[in-house]
């Protein structure tokens, strides 16, 4: 029971430092979500995704000003950049006791304004780049939440240069929340609606991933809808972000090394 307990103790420990949160950024111009920190910007301009500044502090390197930028690199077109803002209506569709003010809002790509239909094999993609400047030399782990609560629905490509180019990561996907759309996601063969954090992260909607920055180079994430694969009609035809969170994966101290190999070493003497 000892062994139990103290082990126990120790998974605590570990799993409470690494839950320290160092960014969360809620995208678009409705209500932040708490613990978040706005990036609003306006909707189909020369302005939208412009950088912003954003102090914060890492748990392994302390105090930081990270670089915040969103672009549309392969299309000139000003309407393809999206930061849309959800009504009571739709919103309503969101059943979770947290969350609301993430979900009702987000970043994303029309590819209607882009570069039209792409299914990763036909036709030309519409990237959207979200680039993170200042980033500490360290090991981090990204969680980006996908979801819109009217009724686009869209998987999409992920690639990430860290600064010795881009490299292919697993496809995601974005939920949509309300009845109906064109196509519906309850009737085209997707994972269908989702109004909890719970359904989000069963149906593929909350991404996430690892990576190492060096200290000196940006980080840039590159997302591609698979625009039109679903059905060549609207509510497939976009790409969409709420927002992301950012952690700096905890180095152990010294002092919880020593802990752990006490621990260890006492166990090894009770058996």
């Amino acid at each position: 029971m000892k062994k139990h307990t103290l082990a126990g103790a120790l998974t605590f420990s570990l799993l409470t430092a690494a839950s320290q949160a160092a960014l969360s950024i809620d995208f678009g111009n409705g209500a932040v979500e708490a613990g978040y920190t706005a990036f609003a910007t306006p909707h189909e301009t020369a302005g939208t995704g412009a950088l912003q500044t954003i102090s914060t502090s890492f748990v392994n390197t302390g105090a930081a000003n990270v670089d915040l930028s969103a672009a549309w690199p392969n299309t000139t077109s000003l309407a393809v950049r999206n930061s849309i803002v959800r009504g009571a209506g739709n919103n309503a569709s969101w059943t979770d006791t947290t969350g609301i003010g993430l979900v009702q809002d987000w970043l994303g790509s029309d590819t209607r304004a882009g570069n039209g239909n792409w299914d990763g094999a036909v036709g030309t993609s519409t990237y959207l780049n979200l680039t993170l400047g200042g980033l500490p030399a360290g090991t981090y782990s990204w969680t980006s939440y996908h979801h819109d609560t009217e009724n686009i629905h869209t998987a999409f490509s992920v690639s990430l240069d860290t600064g010795s180019g881009s490299s292919a990561l697993a496809d995601g996907y974005g939920t949509d929340g309300s009845a109906g759309g064109s196509p519906d996601s309850e009737t085209d063969g997707s994972p269908g609606r989702a109004f909890t954090f719970a359904d989000m992260d069963a149906k593929g909607s909350i991404y996430t991933t690892t990576f190492t920055a060096d200290g000196t180079n940006d980080v840039t994430f590159q997302f591609a809808p698979y625009s039109g694969a679903i059905a060549p009609a609207v509510h497939n035809q976009f790409f969409f972000i709420n927002g992301f969170e950012l952690e700096q994966i905890p180095e152990p101290s010294t002092g919880l090394l020593g802990l752990i190999s006490a621990a260890l070493f006492g166990l090894r003497r009770r058996r």
